[in-house]
């Protein structure tokens, strides 16, 4: 496979004819969602109008068996060490993860909730929640996948506000409770720090 080239077309066949078995670190994958929505995006400068459907003839049958060979492909080509993120909402991430069992033989290592919103009614005469978070399924190959934590400095102001208290070892730490802001009566609204 060549590298710093853009393949285009369908990824099942792209990564068929040109991805070699267990080749591949790791694999970010944001399919269609299912939600049987068209949409309409204004790109670059405003001027041109692209648009794709997310509609499934014969339904959620029809969109996982389109699904399986492009995910069973992302199986074969990932290393032992590789793993993958596919990102997906509500409309179809219970199947996917049922899908994604069976391809990566109950590898998943986690469940990523993903908030892109706050709280909101939901569509309609508020007869619903609001979807305010996407899914992102994380699997690994084998046992052996490589897993890189990844740390960001907190910055002095927010050091200084959060994190008042110090251990024995000179250590700063947070106490955090259990209940919503603003909610402190009874017992359990104590923070447990003398």
């Amino acid at each position: 496979m060549d590298t710093n080239v853009i393949y285009c077309g369908d990824n099942s066949e792209v990564m068929r004819t040109y991805v070699m078995d267990n080749s591949v670190d790791l694999i970010y994958a944001d399919p269609p969602f299912f939600s049987n929505k068209q949409y309409e995006v204004l790109w670059g400068d405003g001027y041109e109008l692209r648009a794709f459907e997310d509609r499934w003839k014969g339904g959620i049958n029809n969109y996982l068996a389109w699904m399986e060979p492009k995910l069973r492909e992302c199986h074969r080509v990932l290393k032992e060490t590789g793993s993958i993120y596919l990102h997906c909402d509500w409309h179809a991430s219970h199947h996917l993860k049922v899908l994604m069992d069976k391809i990566f033989d109950d590898q998943l290592v986690n469940e990523i909730v993903w908030k892109r919103t706050s709280a909101h009614t939901g569509e309609g005469l508020m007869k619903a929640y609001g979807q305010v978070h996407d899914v992102i399924l994380f699997y690994r190959k084998s046992e052996k996948y490589t897993f890189n934590p990844q740390y960001v400095p907190l910055g002095k102001d927010y050091v200084e506000k959060f994190y008042r208290f110090v251990d024995k070892n000179g250590r700063k730490w947070t106490a955090s409770d259990l209940m919503a802001s603003g909610t402190r009566n009874g017992e359990s609204g104590k923070l447990g720090v003398e």
